[in-house]
């Protein structure tokens, strides 16, 4: 199984809201639920789930418009791996990735920044972790990988622009030693669901 593979099949399970292993629009309307119930501290309000709606509805759209090849309206993990091997190919930056992805990780940062001082810190990282029941046992050795000069300046925090660079060269990248490798989280524990999906599909 690649590094890549692992990468993608990690970020997919934060979309596949069934956990079938398929992107379907069904899938982006209970992540519009989800953030509606976010934004609303657990609550569920009709215009704030339909103003989720509308913003899923538009990258749905634009997922399959670049991502659905056989045009069955779903998003399959072959799919998946090349959309994202395209934009590794056709983007040199997350500033050239198509909008949805951009509002995406703006939208990312925001949920990961827990005490809302516009940096992404160590302490955050295992909040993340912990909200997406990810294995903690690692955090601070992670976390310190994939730190620069910059970060260090900054207390060992991130800016949102760091961050985005980290999870787009965790989307992208090829390399093993790559700096984003884990800043979706500790990749491996997912590989043996991942291979059953596809074994059951197949």
């Amino acid at each position: 199984m690649s590094l890549r593979h692992k990468h993608l099949f990690t970020f997919l399970n934060f979309w596949d809201a069934n956990h079938d292993g398929i992107l379907s629009w069904n899938s982006f309307q209970t992540l519009a639920e989800n953030f509606a119930k976010l934004q609303r501290k657990g609550k569920l309000e009709k215009e704030v789930v339909d103003r989720w709606k509308a913003i899923f509805e538009k990258w749905w759209h634009e997922l399959t418009a670049y991502a659905d090849e056989n045009k069955d309206t779903l998003v399959e993990f072959d799919e998946w791996l090349k959309f994202f091997e395209k934009l590794g190919k056709n983007t040199k930056t997350y500033q050239e990735l198509p909008e949805f992805l951009k509002t995406y990780l703006h939208l990312f940062f925001l949920c990961c920044d827990y005490n809302k001082d516009a940096l992404f810190c160590q302490k955050d990282y295992k909040k993340y972790l912990t909200t997406h029941n990810m294995d903690t046992t690692k955090a601070e050795e992670h976390f310190k990988y994939m730190l620069i000069e910059e970060d260090v300046a900054n207390g060992n925090a991130m800016t949102s622009d760091r961050f985005k660079d980290l999870v787009y060269d965790f989307w992208v990248s090829t390399d093993p030693e790559s700096k984003g490798k884990y800043i979706c989280g500790p990749f491996d524990q997912s590989i043996n669901e991942l291979e059953l999906k596809i074994k059951k599909r197949d």
